[in-house]
């Protein structure tokens, strides 16, 4: 049975822990086999098939990146619902969420396959590594319909505060991708297809499971009524879904950008970034799952009224930020030359990461607090202003790396990326401080409403 949780009652700290733990341990398992994929394919094949599939990462995350966007709008809507207890909305929110979600996400993969490979070619990937790249980046593509319904199933126990299922389909589904890595590349030499096909039969699986745990939920068994066609919830899921879509998109774009100017340098630092893009992206993921768990703890409660509670449970959350940041920058500046020979075997390769890794190491504070602020407001339905941040971060990376690449080359690739987060952070912590600010006065002058009326 799924393990809901009504965030809206009870000490916050501890609710917010117990919420976090398992949304770490989830996101980390993701990264995990993620970076073992990583490993399997440039110790099990050669440095130039992990170039491929690195060459393909930021492209992933354009795609990927808008339909959990849109995805996003379904889930901040049905925390906000259940927060409020407004059962009958939460269903119909379920329903209208997988339609609109399910219509957009298929038109985008036909369009995304159809034009994949003019878009690497766009990107100047070197022709060595271009078939590999194609082949794998098309057969996961391939496999947004089972994305699809995870997310869909993941969103609907997230929102309803049950991070424990998805940690065991995140489980199940790490155990599988690693030993399909390990038969299909290694015993079976299938290349970098292999990689491909075990991702997508480890995702389908986990799937599957959470789609068994959604059906024991009781109060969103869907009736039939719950599928007619609500336009003016699906708009309001679009206007809550859409910004942070396109804020997942320009963000990839920004990396996109990246992955041209270090596709410019050479094959090898092609390989050196791919190695660099899936470390950092795993130590980023501790500060991500405190930022998942703030987004659904303050839908729950901005739904219920409470806007005290989502204050105490921003200063509980700061204090997981900084620990967070602090082990996982320690980690990248002091033991960068250790993580990036875990996936690279030329030693020039591994010296062009360690540079990298410890510019990100020493920032890894502004990415922890940028989650943690940008989720907030996402999570209450401010989505205009992480979606404007999107395009800061974009114009940061532009900006730096064109000054910048002429005179320090690669180093300058690490520079802009931590220069996107720090500006981001500026403008998404201001903002939710203004916000909060705002809904703390409103909430304050409808209770002395209240209180005078009780009076007289």
């Amino acid at each position: 049975m799924a393990h809901t949780k009504n965030m809206t009652e009870g000490k916050p700290f501890p609710i917010i822990l117990a919420y976090f733990v398992p949304v770490l341990c989830s996101t980390l398992c993701q990264q995990l086999y993620s970076i073992i994929d990583t490993i399997v394919v440039g110790k099990g094949i050669d440095d130039m098939a992990l170039a491929a599939v690195g060459a393909t990462g930021s492209i992933t995350f354009f795609i990927f990146g808008f339909i959990m966007g849109l995805g996003s709008g379904m889930a901040v809507l049905m925390a906000q619902a259940y927060g409020s207890g407004n059962y009958e909305r939460l269903r119909k929110t379920i329903t209208m969420g997988m339609i609109s979600c399910g219509a957009v996400g298929l038109v985008i993969m036909v369009v995304s396959i159809a034009f994949m490979r003019p878009l690497l070619l766009l990107l100047n990937t070197s022709p060595t590594i271009l078939d590999d790249a194609l082949l794998y980046i098309t057969m996961i593509l391939a496999g947004i319909p089972l994305m699809l319904a995870y997310n869909c199933l993941s969103a609907i126990l997230s929102a309803l505060g049950d991070s424990r299922t998805p940690l065991i389909a995140v489980l199940i589904s790490s155990v599988i991708n690693i030993f399909l890595d390990v038969l299909f590349i290694m015993g079976f030499h299938m290349g970098v297809e292999g990689a491909a096909l075990g991702t997508l039969i480890a995702q389908t699986c986990s799937g599957v499971f959470c789609f068994f745990k959604v059906r024991t939920i009781t109060f969103i068994r869907l009736q039939k009524s719950d599928w007619s066609i609500d336009a003016s919830l699906i708009l309001e899921e679009f206007r809550v879904g859409i910004p942070v879509a396109f804020m997942n998109s320009v963000t990839a774009v920004g990396c996109l950008l990246l992955q041209y100017f270090v596709n410019l340098l050479g094959v090898n630092y092609t390989a050196a970034y791919s190695a660099c893009s899936r470390i950092a992206e795993f130590m980023m993921q501790p500060c991500g799952a405190a930022g998942m768990t703030m987004s659904t703890y303050a839908g729950q409660n901005l739904g219920a009224g409470k806007i005290d509670r989502i204050k105490e449970g921003l200063k509980c959350s700061f204090w997981i930020a900084v620990a967070l940041a602090l082990i996982t920058g320690c980690l990248l500046l002091f033991a960068p030359r250790q993580l990036a020979s875990m996936m690279l075997s030329d030693r020039q390769n591994i010296e062009l990461a360690v540079g990298y890794l410890r510019i990100c190491g020493a920032m890894m504070w502004s990415i922890s607090f940028l989650f943690l602020t940008r989720n907030t407001c996402q999570g209450m339905g401010f989505t205009m202003i992480p979606m404007v941040s999107g395009f800061l971060e974009l114009a940061a990376r532009v900006v730096v790396v064109i000054w910048l690449t002429p005179y320090l080359g690669y180093t300058a690739i690490a520079i802009a990326e931590v220069s996107a987060w720090t500006s981001a952070l500026l403008l998404n912590g201001s903002y939710l401080l203004v916000k909060l600010k705002q809904l703390y006065h409103k909430e304050g002058i409808v209770l002395e409403k209240v209180s005078e009326k009780q009076v007289v």
